[in-house]
Protein backbone atom coordinates (compact mmCIF):
# COMPACT_ATOMS: atom_id res chain seq x y z
CA UNK A 1 0.00 0.00 0.00
CA UNK A 2 1.43 3.40 -1.01
CA UNK A 3 2.09 5.15 2.32
CA UNK A 4 1.80 8.57 0.67
CA UNK A 5 -1.91 7.85 0.39
CA UNK A 6 -2.26 7.07 4.10
CA UNK A 7 -3.01 9.36 7.04
CA UNK A 8 -1.59 8.91 10.49
CA UNK A 9 -3.98 8.85 13.45
CA UNK A 10 -2.64 12.29 14.44
CA UNK A 11 -3.38 13.74 11.00
CA UNK A 12 -6.92 12.37 11.11
CA UNK A 13 -7.48 13.77 14.61
CA UNK A 14 -6.19 17.23 13.64
CA UNK A 15 -8.18 17.35 10.41
CA UNK A 16 -11.50 16.50 12.07
CA UNK A 17 -10.87 18.29 15.36
CA UNK A 18 -11.07 15.29 17.66
CA UNK A 19 -8.59 13.42 19.85
CA UNK A 20 -6.62 10.24 19.16
CA UNK A 21 -8.50 8.65 22.06
CA UNK A 22 -11.83 9.19 20.27
CA UNK A 23 -10.54 7.47 17.13
CA UNK A 24 -9.22 4.56 19.21
CA UNK A 25 -12.65 4.32 20.85
CA UNK A 26 -14.28 4.05 17.41
CA UNK A 27 -11.90 1.17 16.70
CA UNK A 28 -12.69 -0.51 20.04
CA UNK A 29 -16.43 -0.23 19.26
CA UNK A 30 -15.88 -1.95 15.91
CA UNK A 31 -16.82 1.09 13.83
CA UNK A 32 -13.49 1.32 12.00
CA UNK A 33 -10.30 -0.68 11.52
CA UNK A 34 -6.85 0.73 10.68
CA UNK A 35 -5.92 0.29 7.03
CA UNK A 36 -2.33 -0.28 8.14
CA UNK A 37 -0.86 -0.98 11.55
CA UNK A 38 2.86 -0.81 12.24
CA UNK A 39 3.72 -3.98 14.11
CA UNK A 40 6.66 -2.57 16.06
CA UNK A 41 5.20 0.79 17.10
CA UNK A 42 1.45 0.00 16.82
CA UNK A 43 1.04 3.23 14.85
CA UNK A 44 -2.18 3.30 12.86
CA UNK A 45 -2.68 4.61 9.33
CA UNK A 46 -5.87 5.23 7.38
CA UNK A 47 -7.00 5.73 3.78
CA UNK A 48 -9.15 8.63 2.62
CA UNK A 49 -12.17 6.29 2.70
CA UNK A 50 -11.62 5.55 6.40
CA UNK A 51 -11.07 9.26 7.02
CA UNK A 52 -14.47 9.92 5.44
CA UNK A 53 -16.04 7.20 7.57
CA UNK A 54 -14.59 8.68 10.77
CA UNK A 55 -15.86 12.12 9.77
CA UNK A 56 -19.34 10.65 9.16
CA UNK A 57 -19.30 9.01 12.59
CA UNK A 58 -18.40 12.34 14.19
CA UNK A 59 -21.17 14.20 12.34
CA UNK A 60 -23.75 11.65 13.50
CA UNK A 61 -22.44 11.89 17.06
CA UNK A 62 -22.80 15.67 16.97
CA UNK A 63 -26.41 15.14 15.90
CA UNK A 64 -27.05 13.02 18.99
CA UNK A 65 -26.82 9.47 17.62
CA UNK A 66 -25.18 6.86 19.84
CA UNK A 67 -22.25 4.75 18.62
CA UNK A 68 -24.54 1.70 18.61
CA UNK A 69 -27.00 3.52 16.35
CA UNK A 70 -24.17 4.60 14.06
CA UNK A 71 -22.92 1.02 13.82
CA UNK A 72 -26.41 -0.11 12.87
CA UNK A 73 -26.47 2.62 10.22
CA UNK A 74 -23.25 1.31 8.64
CA UNK A 75 -24.55 -2.25 8.87
CA UNK A 76 -27.87 -1.12 7.30
CA UNK A 77 -29.76 -2.69 10.19
CA UNK A 78 -31.15 0.46 11.83
CA UNK A 79 -34.68 1.82 11.88
CA UNK A 80 -33.96 4.96 9.87
CA UNK A 81 -37.53 6.23 10.25
CA UNK A 82 -37.06 6.77 14.00
CA UNK A 83 -33.68 8.41 13.43
CA UNK A 84 -35.15 10.75 10.83
CA UNK A 85 -38.01 11.70 13.16
CA UNK A 86 -35.56 12.52 15.95
CA UNK A 87 -33.39 14.63 13.65
CA UNK A 88 -36.46 16.45 12.30
CA UNK A 89 -37.47 17.26 15.87
CA UNK A 90 -33.98 18.58 16.56
CA UNK A 91 -34.15 20.67 13.37
CA UNK A 92 -37.48 22.21 14.36
CA UNK A 93 -36.18 23.03 17.85
CA UNK A 94 -33.07 24.65 16.37
CA UNK A 95 -35.17 26.70 13.95
CA UNK A 96 -37.27 28.03 16.83
CA UNK A 97 -34.15 28.92 18.82
CA UNK A 98 -32.53 30.63 15.83
CA UNK A 99 -35.70 32.63 15.13
CA UNK A 100 -35.84 33.87 18.71
CA UNK A 101 -32.14 34.74 18.89
CA UNK A 102 -32.32 36.65 15.60
CA UNK A 103 -35.29 38.62 16.84
CA UNK A 104 -33.43 39.54 20.03
CA UNK A 105 -30.85 41.35 17.88
CA UNK A 106 -33.60 43.36 16.18
CA UNK A 107 -35.25 46.32 17.89
CA UNK A 108 -37.69 47.31 15.15
CA UNK A 109 -41.47 46.83 15.25
CA UNK A 110 -41.89 47.73 11.59
CA UNK A 111 -41.11 44.62 9.52
CA UNK A 112 -44.24 42.88 8.27
CA UNK A 113 -44.23 39.55 6.42
CA UNK A 114 -46.90 37.27 5.02
CA UNK A 115 -46.15 33.79 6.37
CA UNK A 116 -47.53 30.27 6.45
CA UNK A 117 -48.30 29.03 9.95
CA UNK A 118 -47.82 25.23 10.10
CA UNK A 119 -50.55 22.98 11.51
CA UNK A 120 -50.37 22.06 15.16
CA UNK A 121 -52.25 20.46 18.03
CA UNK A 122 -53.14 22.72 20.93
CA UNK A 123 -54.86 22.72 24.30
CA UNK A 124 -57.30 25.68 24.25
CA UNK A 125 -59.12 27.31 27.16
CA UNK A 126 -61.32 30.42 26.70
CA UNK A 127 -61.78 33.10 29.36
CA UNK A 128 -63.06 36.67 29.51
CA UNK A 129 -60.84 39.34 31.04
CA UNK A 130 -59.39 42.72 30.15
CA UNK A 131 -56.60 42.80 32.74
CA UNK A 132 -53.10 42.09 31.46
CA UNK A 133 -52.15 40.64 34.83
CA UNK A 134 -55.15 38.29 34.71
CA UNK A 135 -54.31 37.30 31.12
CA UNK A 136 -50.73 36.48 32.12
CA UNK A 137 -51.86 34.35 35.04
CA UNK A 138 -54.52 32.55 32.99
CA UNK A 139 -51.92 31.67 30.36
CA UNK A 140 -49.62 30.29 33.06
CA UNK A 141 -52.48 28.24 34.54
CA UNK A 142 -53.48 26.88 31.12
CA UNK A 143 -49.88 25.93 30.34
CA UNK A 144 -49.57 24.06 33.63
CA UNK A 145 -52.88 22.29 33.08
CA UNK A 146 -52.01 21.29 29.52
CA UNK A 147 -48.55 19.97 30.33
CA UNK A 148 -49.79 17.91 33.27
CA UNK A 149 -52.40 16.27 31.07
CA UNK A 150 -50.57 15.94 27.77
CA UNK A 151 -46.98 17.16 27.89
CA UNK A 152 -45.70 19.70 25.37
CA UNK A 153 -44.69 19.80 21.70
CA UNK A 154 -41.11 21.14 21.78
CA UNK A 155 -41.10 21.68 18.00
CA UNK A 156 -43.68 24.47 18.27
CA UNK A 157 -43.90 27.74 20.18
CA UNK A 158 -44.95 26.80 23.69
CA UNK A 159 -48.00 29.04 24.03
CA UNK A 160 -50.00 31.85 22.52
CA UNK A 161 -53.25 33.72 22.94
CA UNK A 162 -55.85 34.21 20.24
CA UNK A 163 -58.86 36.50 19.98
CA UNK A 164 -61.32 38.08 17.58
CA UNK A 165 -60.84 41.79 16.97
CA UNK A 166 -64.53 42.38 17.64
CA UNK A 167 -64.38 40.72 21.08
CA UNK A 168 -61.02 41.63 22.56
CA UNK A 169 -61.83 40.49 26.10
CA UNK A 170 -62.73 36.92 25.08
CA UNK A 171 -59.30 35.30 24.91
CA UNK A 172 -58.25 31.81 23.87
CA UNK A 173 -55.25 30.59 25.86
CA UNK A 174 -53.44 28.03 23.75
CA UNK A 175 -50.61 25.61 24.58
CA UNK A 176 -48.74 23.42 22.08
CA UNK A 177 -49.20 19.73 22.92
CA UNK A 178 -48.04 16.53 21.16
CA UNK A 179 -49.92 15.75 17.90
CA UNK A 180 -51.31 12.50 19.30
CA UNK A 181 -53.06 14.30 22.19
CA UNK A 182 -56.78 13.66 22.59
CA UNK A 183 -59.50 14.76 24.96
CA UNK A 184 -61.31 17.82 26.25
CA UNK A 185 -59.94 21.19 25.05
CA UNK A 186 -57.71 19.54 22.43
CA UNK A 187 -57.88 21.10 18.96
CA UNK A 188 -56.04 20.49 15.70
CA UNK A 189 -55.34 23.76 13.91
CA UNK A 190 -54.81 23.51 10.13
CA UNK A 191 -52.21 25.38 8.11
CA UNK A 192 -52.95 29.11 8.12
CA UNK A 193 -51.81 32.20 6.25
CA UNK A 194 -51.05 35.26 8.34
CA UNK A 195 -49.42 38.66 8.42
CA UNK A 196 -46.62 38.68 10.99
CA UNK A 197 -44.91 41.44 12.94
CA UNK A 198 -42.70 41.25 16.03
CA UNK A 199 -43.45 43.50 18.99
CA UNK A 200 -40.53 44.45 21.23
CA UNK A 201 -41.69 45.82 24.56
CA UNK A 202 -44.42 45.72 27.17
CA UNK A 203 -47.70 43.98 26.46
CA UNK A 204 -49.58 47.23 27.10
CA UNK A 205 -48.15 48.65 23.86
CA UNK A 206 -49.16 45.70 21.66
CA UNK A 207 -52.35 47.41 20.32
CA UNK A 208 -50.24 50.09 18.60
CA UNK A 209 -48.10 47.46 16.89
CA UNK A 210 -51.21 45.48 15.96
CA UNK A 211 -52.60 48.52 14.12
CA UNK A 212 -49.65 48.32 11.73
CA UNK A 213 -50.86 44.92 10.53
CA UNK A 214 -54.35 46.29 9.86
CA UNK A 215 -52.94 49.28 7.94
CA UNK A 216 -50.61 47.08 5.92
CA UNK A 217 -53.43 44.70 4.98
CA UNK A 218 -55.68 47.59 3.95
CA UNK A 219 -53.01 49.13 1.71
CA UNK A 220 -52.08 45.76 0.18
CA UNK A 221 -55.70 44.71 -0.41
CA UNK A 222 -55.37 41.70 1.90
CA UNK A 223 -58.55 40.49 3.60
CA UNK A 224 -58.08 39.64 7.26
CA UNK A 225 -60.28 37.15 9.10
CA UNK A 226 -60.45 39.30 12.22
CA UNK A 227 -58.55 36.72 14.30
CA UNK A 228 -55.28 37.81 15.89
CA UNK A 229 -52.70 35.70 17.66
CA UNK A 230 -49.99 36.72 20.13
CA UNK A 231 -47.12 34.23 20.18
CA UNK A 232 -44.89 34.71 23.22
CA UNK A 233 -41.20 34.33 22.44
CA UNK A 234 -39.79 36.05 25.52
CA UNK A 235 -41.60 37.54 28.48
CA UNK A 236 -41.79 37.36 32.30
CA UNK A 237 -40.06 33.94 32.53
CA UNK A 238 -36.97 35.40 30.81
CA UNK A 239 -37.00 39.11 31.71
CA UNK A 240 -38.11 41.43 34.49
CA UNK A 241 -37.61 44.41 32.18
CA UNK A 242 -40.78 44.66 30.04
CA UNK A 243 -38.90 46.50 27.30
CA UNK A 244 -37.14 43.21 26.51
CA UNK A 245 -40.33 41.21 25.95
CA UNK A 246 -40.71 39.80 22.42
CA UNK A 247 -44.15 38.92 21.06
CA UNK A 248 -44.98 37.80 17.55
CA UNK A 249 -48.34 39.25 16.46
CA UNK A 250 -50.20 37.39 13.73
CA UNK A 251 -53.23 38.59 11.80
CA UNK A 252 -54.89 35.54 10.23
CA UNK A 253 -55.62 36.00 6.52
CA UNK A 254 -58.73 34.65 4.75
Amino acid sequence: MNEKKLFSIGEIANAIGITRRIILNYEAKGLIVPDKKDGSSANRYYTIDTFTQIRTIRVFQDLGLSLDEIREYFEESSDLASVIKRLETMRDKLNLAIEKLKERTCKSNDTIEEITVPPQTIYRRIYNTSSIEDKTNLLRDTALEAMRKHGTDVTKRMYFTEYDVHSLDEISYCVAVPPESEGEYIENIPTLRALSIYHHGAYEAIPETRKKLFSYAKEAGITLSGTYRHVYLEGPPQHKDKSRFITQILAIVF
